[in-house]
């Protein structure tokens, strides 16, 4: 942050009211409206470099942004998930970063067409773990897998397949 004639401060987000206000006394602003916002840094920089194109400049919001964010990195693949997310969706503002880091559920990352077309094969007949076992090896689920992909719009980026539940992604060409 950089207020004239105070030098730089360095904010650390996510962080409590009473960080915020300090550092609000440190600057002697009473808003960070009244501060520059000068660089923003995430702790995953393909994170940021996703989102570096947004037009928000207020604290207040880059602050819920990484609280949320914080949240996504104690679950296994999920910041995988969310970057590949925001290469795809390519959100022009924070606010809809924001709205879609919340609604990660609504997507599928695709590690191994070999398990995705188990997995669709499973949703689609109601079959279970044992039943899938009993078919490896009369069923080719690679395969089916890329099928699958393919008839549920699946694309295709630099941190791998995603797929959008819905609604689906558009038909690629």
């Amino acid at each position: 942050l950089r207020v004239d004639g105070k030098p730089d401060c360095t904010l650390v987000l996510p962080a409590d009211e009473e960080y915020l206000n300090a550092v609000k006394a440190y600057l002697d602003i009473d808003v960070f409206a009244d501060a520059k916002l000068r660089d923003i840094r995430f702790k995953v920089p393909y994170i940021g470099e996703l989102i570096r194109d947004t037009d928000c400049s207020v604290v207040e919001d880059y602050n819920d942004f990484a609280e949320a964010l914080e949240g996504t990195w104690q679950k296994d693949g999920m910041l995988l998930t969310y970057a590949a997310v925001l290469e795809a969706e390519k959100p022009e503002t924070l606010h809809r970063a924001l709205e879609l880091l919340q609604n990660l559920d609504n997507y599928q990352r695709i590690v191994d067409t070999y398990g995705y077309g188990q997995q669709r094969l499973q949703e689609m007949l109601g079959l279970d773990d044992e039943a899938i076992y009993k078919l490896d090896g009369y069923m080719d689920f690679e395969e089916y897998g890329f099928d699958c992909m393919e008839n549920d719009h699946v694309i295709e980026t630099e941190f791998g397949r995603l797929r959008r539940l819905d609604p689906p992604f558009q038909k690629q060409t």
